[in-house]
């Protein structure tokens, strides 16, 4: 490993990384506050999320055409302010006009994190690399989870919240200064564009899996919101909920890295899915805010864990270290696809279709692991 003070550029890298995941972290709450401010019913918002998602998808396309052609540096900085100005243009936006918003702050939070996935595929030990950067990612957006409804969007509703958001991507904008400039990995650079089948055919399958997981559960977690409203639950709630909520995905993150690969590249799918499973089965029988709440915790700890140890799956089965660029990719089309159909689902008044959703589209990745029991390069004997 070349590369000097291998965690401290970790740390660095997981903050621009932060970054991108705030239009898909703080979602659940910006369909809300939308929803007040413009009147939006649930399919609507669900549109909303669809332009989001669009715009984050056309972002994440981008990446392989110049993630290995420019300064990693450079562009981090570019992309801090890019994404800094598309929530300032936001709060200026009403009416239709508003869904394009949408759709710009997507691209740009995209570009942040394709250039950040693609920087820690080069960091020894994936699943501790990408543990650590949900840790950062997500701890840090729960302190901003806690404070945005109370700051900001309980004094400036909509427009509040676009102006924390800008805020936020400022401070964590300054992870850029540690980023390195070029990649260190020889069989990158060599190689041009993405490996075919036969090079990684294991971390296509993984890929195209974590893209349905995804679906189904970004499709919840963005109407986690909408349907705990039925509970009356009151701003400091609000906050409580979706703080906690990040900080327990932080809480897997880190035990993801602490484990890395010792348990094995099978049994921790398994293990997330039966955690997730438990949370989902709460919120479905839930008959208080509390349990709601505490049900959302537990379905938050058992997906973020899911979704890394799929993204360090997709790594590990890849030499190049490119196909790890596309998760944004498998992200944006959850939002375009999770989003609008949770939001028909709920349209109809009940929120157990996106329960049985999750359940079943949950299982494929331990399903996968342990029936195909595919061995990447680097684990050949685990």
């Amino acid at each position: 490993m070349p590369y000097r003070n291998t965690f401290l550029i970790i740390i660095a890298v997981s903050m621009v990384s932060a970054i991108g995941g705030l239009v898909f972290n703080t979602m659940p709450l910006l369909l809300g506050t939308a929803g007040e401010a413009f009147g939006l019913s649930p399919a609507q918002l669900g549109t909303l999320s669809l332009t989001a998602g669009v715009g984050y998808l056309i972002g994440t396309l981008t990446g392989p055409l110049w993630v290995e052609r420019v300064n990693w540096r450079v562009a981090a900085f570019a992309i801090v302010a890019a994404v800094i100005a598309s929530f300032l243009l936001a709060t200026q936006l009403s009416g239709p006009s508003i869904y394009a918003g949408f759709a710009i702050f997507g691209f740009f939070c995209a570009l942040a994190i394709a250039l950040a996935m693609r920087v820690l595929a080069d960091m020894p030990d994936p699943e501790r690399a990408y543990g650590t950067r949900l840790s950062v990612e997500l701890v840090s957006i729960g302190v901003f989870l806690i404070l945005l409804p109370i700051l900001f969007i309980s004094r400036g509703g909509f427009s509040g919240a676009m102006l924390g958001l800008a805020l936020f991507a400022l401070l964590l904008g300054l992870g850029a200064f540690a980023f390195p400039t070029r990649t260190s990995s020889q069989t990158a650079a060599e190689l041009k564009g993405f490996p075919n089948w036969q090079q990684a055919g294991p971390s296509w399958s993984v890929l195209a899996i974590f893209t349905i997981y995804l679906l189904a559960n970004v499709g919840l977690f963005f109407f986690l919101y909408v349907i705990a409203q039925d509970f009356n639950p009151t701003p400091a709630q609000n906050g409580l909920m979706f703080g906690v909520l990040k900080w327990l995905g932080g809480a897997a993150g880190a035990v993801g890295a602490i484990i890395g690969a010792r348990a094995g590249i099978r049994v921790p799918h398994l293990v997330a899915f039966l955690i997730l499973m438990v949370g989902v089965i709460g919120l479905f029988t839930a008959k208080s805010f509390n349990a709601y709440m505490v049900s959302s915790w537990v379905w938050e700890f058992g997906f973020t864990l899911g979704c890394l140890y799929q993204t360090a799956a997709i790594v590990r089965f890849d030499l190049s270290n490119k196909l790890v660029v596309l998760v944004p990719m498998a992200f944006g089309i959850s939002m375009i696809f999770g989003g609008k159909i949770a939001g028909q689902i709920l349209e109809g008044g009940s929120a157990n279709g996106i329960y049985i959703m999750v359940a079943i589209c949950s299982l494929l990745p331990s399903a996968y692991m342990l029936l195909a029991r595919p061995n990447p390069p680097a684990l050949a004997n685990a």
